[in-house]
């Protein structure tokens, strides 16, 4: 009985290795985890790293540096002020060719005027993005910050009960009023963080995140189609976003406060499709007199093209490029 034991764990654990060999030397690779465990953040990239982002429409080289930050493909100037970018993975965008990224594209824009410095991180929305720079940013020589809202998936990313247990763990702030809230630390780093860090350091991680989700789904779907119709429709309209617009505009607000006491001017992009939480946006905005651009209404007007991949939605290399190009003509960066 042991023997049989031992030859099935054995034929186990070379059929991973095997797997994993595939993965690695294949047309098939997935890439690997581009982040770690983190006990502010939840997650953070890992420092000096590089690896492939990989999806049927891309195949690109991505690059951290040793402050686990999107590289930077310039010399940095230390006589030249910073201009910090928050945002998620639109503004992160391991996916698009270093030298393209907004960070980058924007430094060539102003022709090294600036330090432009990228902490986009996937996976965050303006709750994370303000505490990723209470823990994370060195302000001191910090001139401007730029945040990217994706305010459609925000919306409903910002709200604490939202956070997937089964998703890498991250920090949190459950706001009572503007002024009045508590941080929701990520979780203590235990077995499974540990566990996933490992794996995330292979080939494997990614198909097996894949058919974890996907399992999660289908379950989702069964329990869901189970459901009495009735219950689910009374259910939709019970939907009420007034806490989750609370956090959206504590986050901003708390943002603007700590970047008002350094002397740090702040600017919001705006990307959304939706008009009715454009509008809402822009009131929270108006509110605090942030300057911001609104991605739809250039778009619309076709004054500003933001080209997307096929296979994902995030903006590609041209899109990039074209918005660092309008940020600088539009003089919204003095």
């Amino acid at each position: 009985m042991v023997k049989k034991i031992l030859i099935i764990v054995m034929a186990m654990f070379l059929s991973i290795i095997s797997f994993e060999l595939f993965l690695r030397y294949s047309p098939f690779s997935y890439g690997v985890s581009p982040v770690l465990y983190d006990k502010d953040i939840g997650m953070w990239h890992k420092k000096n790293f590089s690896s492939y982002a990989i999806k049927e429409c891309y195949n690109t080289k991505y690059f951290f540096d040793e402050n686990g930050l999107v590289d930077i493909n310039y010399i940095y100037n230390d006589e030249r002020k910073d201009v910090l970018i928050l945002g998620d993975s639109f503004t992160e965008a391991i996916m698009v060719k270093n030298k393209n990224i907004l960070h980058n594209s924007l430094w060539k824009e102003f022709k090294g005027k600036y330090n432009f410095l990228n902490y986009g991180l996937s996976g965050t929305s303006p709750t994370q993005q303000y505490m990723i720079l209470v823990k994370k940013a060195n302000l001191n020589n910090v001139k401007t910050i730029l945040q990217i809202i994706n305010i459609d998936s925000d919306l409903y990313d910002v709200d604490p009960k939202n956070i997937d247990s089964f998703s890498r763990p991250k920090v949190a702030i459950k706001f009572i009023s503007v002024e009045d809230y508590f941080i929701i630390p990520p979780r203590k780093q235990g077995l499974k963080d540990k566990i996933i860090d490992i794996i995330g350091s292979y080939q494997i991680y990614v198909p097996l995140k894949k058919s974890i989700y996907f399992l999660k789904k289908e379950v989702k779907k069964f329990i869901s189609n189970n459901k009495i119709k009735e219950k689910k429709t009374i259910g939709k309209k019970m939907v009420n976003l007034a806490q989750n617009w609370l956090q959206i505009e504590g986050a901003i607000y708390q943002t603007k406060k700590l970047l008002k006491s350094k002397g740090i001017e702040y600017i919001v992009i705006i990307n959304s499709e939706k008009k009715d939480n454009i509008e809402q946006l822009v009131k929270i905005l108006h509110r605090y007199s942030i300057p911001f651009l609104n991605l739809y209404d250039l778009t619309s007007h076709h004054i500003l093209t933001l080209p997307s991949f096929s296979c994902d939605k995030h903006w590609n290399d041209e899109a990039h490029i074209n918005l660092a190009k309008y940020i600088f003509k539009s003089g919204i960066i003095k």
